[in-house]
């Protein structure tokens, strides 16, 4: 299922874009940036760009960063914070608030106050689902884990909310119009994760939604594609079983992803941006527990993005519309998160 999913993921950034490679670069951060993070999990807002968040407020920036889910669906953490090896779902909801409340923590670590935090609350495993079967605000995503079909944490600034596609899509667009960015740093659509790669389409709709309606001439705002999940074994020391301290070394995006025609940018982290990076996921206690190799593996020298232009989703609504189709022809379900 997921060699399938990265395989159509492929096919459609090469639809986008020509297959010409450009050498990577240092990401230039001006003065009075505003920077939007989307997140679909509790802790990818740190692993991806803490950094990046850093410097922009040091600039006299802004941040805003908005996580999607409550992250509430990793069954091993679900059962190893409450003890149970068939966890409710009252455990899960219990679960999510926690995850949430992480994200609040870490943000008001990293940047003292003046990252403006964004919960959105919906399900684990909503997005990708959203996308592609439960568009719909009448035909909502039933969470089979906390049989919610609607946001219910209260840590969420969207309870209440239907999830579906059109709502989630209407609330990113809103963020868009609210913030009116100047870099965007989102995920990869090439993720090996459902609700990562979905965030990605989503992100793409949103921006091209956005720019279409904006003034003349348009913003111009730097779109960061990042990568948290990949194949086995990357980033280096991710699978290890015991977090070790990569913060002298580069974090070098890895040798098999497709460039797709586009260019890849880094930003070099002093040691004090590297220590606030490592302190705010070690906020993430739930997520330490059971993968704290996997996030010590992202506490590194650098933050690396693939760099996309405004324009590469002008033609996504048609880009997304042939995905369903072809999604089709493997399931008739999204993907679960059992199956990631």
């Amino acid at each position: 299922m997921q060699a399938s999913l990265k395989h159509l993921s492929i096919c459609l950034l090469l639809m986008l874009t020509p297959d010409i490679s450009v050498a990577e670069q240092s990401l230039a951060i001006a003065e009075g940036e505003r920077l939007l993070v989307l997140a679909p999990h509790p802790d990818d807002e740190s692993l991806s760009a803490a950094g990046l968040s850093q410097q922009v407020l040091a600039q006299g920036g802004t941040v805003r960063s908005t996580v999607v889910t409550a992250g509430d669906a990793y069954v091993g953490a679900v059962m190893l914070d409450s003890g149970k090896r068939n966890p409710s779902a009252a455990d899960y909801l219990d679960f999510g608030e926690k995850r949430l409340e992480e994200s609040r923590r870490a943000a008001q670590l990293l940047g003292n106050g003046f990252i403006h935090l964004d919960l959105l609350g919906f399900s684990d495993g909503s997005i990708y689902s959203a996308l592609i079967s439960h568009w719909r605000r009448n035909q909502p995503m039933r969470s089979e884990y906390t049989g919610f079909d609607h946001v219910p944490y209260r840590e969420a600034e969207d309870r209440g909310l239907a999830q579906d596609g059109h709502d989630l899509l209407n609330e990113l667009v809103a963020i868009l119009r609210d913030t009116n960015p100047t870099i965007i740093a989102f995920p990869d659509v090439m993720e090996n994760d459902s609700d990562h790669a979905g965030l990605g389409m989503f992100t793409l709709l949103a921006v091209h939604q956005w720019l279409l309606e904006g003034p003349t001439p348009h913003p111009q705002p730097k779109l960061l594609a990042y990568l948290i999940h990949w194949q086995a074994g990357w980033p280096t020391g991710s699978n290890w079983g015991i977090p070790q301290d990569w913060s002298d070394q580069p974090l070098v995006l890895p040798a098999d992803l497709p460039l797709r025609g586009h260019s890849r940018a880094c930003v070099n982290l002093s040691p004090a941006q590297i220590n606030l990076k490592r302190a705010a996921l070690a906020e993430y206690k739930t997520q330490q527990r059971i993968m704290g190799d996997f996030l010590s593996a992202f506490v590194r020298s650098s933050e690396c993005f693939t760099l996309l232009k405004p324009n590469d989703g002008n033609r996504i609504e048609q880009v997304l519309a042939h995905w369903r189709q072809v999604r089709k022809t493997f399931d008739n379900h999204p993907l679960s998160r059992r199956k990631i």
